[in-house]
């Protein structure tokens, strides 16, 4: 834990102590989940890079509110970094995440020469009726993600239990997260982003399509593509390897 502005932020970090002669690598969950998300990164990536996953304020372990917008959360981001000392990092976010980073890209562009874009799009539009079960049946939600989101092969037992370690319990921080997603465009500003990016996205992705990906890489001038085969929206630990090894060819 560590305070910033008067808040507490919980975090995970790969090491005791951050390595100065190495980047360092600054992990942010999707909408309605916390920093556990990330463990196979921050455990895997830890010995090439310094490794932190931030719990956004009123997620995981962090105090609240939840900020009710991409813009506040890309703030709550700079927060975090400030009162850690990190005054550069590599954001990579996943979704709702993904969109943080672009926001920060966007905005701070001497702050973060690079960035990492993980199965997230310029524009994240969310159904009605995803926001109707949500709000109404949250249960019912937290079930059909593992079906939605996940293809059928990758859904094993140790899937199954690494996303219900990340999900948030309470509806109203999911549901706010998902209200600022439908929120969030930076279409018309994509080309702005002067960022060495890395777009990643994932071969069976329902949630943001494989066109998402390909359209960020397309319109962001110094980014790089990288396709994970066979994995959807939770890549990261659907195929923790692949992931990995993407990362650090980035790197």
């Amino acid at each position: 834990m560590i305070t910033a502005h008067t808040r507490e932020f919980a975090y995970l970090a790969g090491q005791p102590l951050a390595d100065p002669a190495k980047k360092n690598l600054l992990l942010i969950h999707g909408a309605g989940q916390n920093s556990r998300f990330w463990e196979h990164q921050v455990e895997g990536l830890a010995p090439h890079i310094n490794t932190y996953a931030l719990d956004l304020p009123g997620h995981g372990r962090s105090q609240g509110p939840t900020r009710q917008s991409i813009a506040d959360m890309a703030h709550a981001v700079l927060e975090f970094m400030d009162a850690m000392g990190l005054t550069s990092v590599i954001p990579c976010g996943i979704s709702m995440g993904g969109a943080i980073v672009l926001q920060l890209l966007i905005e701070n562009p001497n702050t973060f020469p690079e960035g990492i874009l993980t199965n997230t799009g310029a524009r994240l539009k969310v159904l009605p009726d995803i926001l109707d079960t949500v709000k109404n049946n949250y249960a019912t939600y937290m079930t059909a993600l593992f079906h939605m989101a996940i293809p059928a092969d990758k859904r094993t037992k140790e899937t199954k239990k690494a996303l219900l370690n990340t999900l948030e319990t309470d509806y109203r921080i999911t549901y706010s997260d998902l209200m600022a997603c439908n929120a969030f465009d930076v279409m018309t500003r994509l080309s702005t982003i002067e960022s060495r990016v890395l777009v990643m996205a994932a071969e069976k992705d329902l949630s943001t399509p494989l066109k998402y990906g390909r359209l960020l890489s397309d319109r962001i001038e110094n980014a790089s593509f990288a396709l994970i085969n066979g994995c959807g929206h939770f890549s990261p630990i659907e195929d923790p390897e692949a992931f990995n090894k993407a990362v650090m060819s980035f790197l």
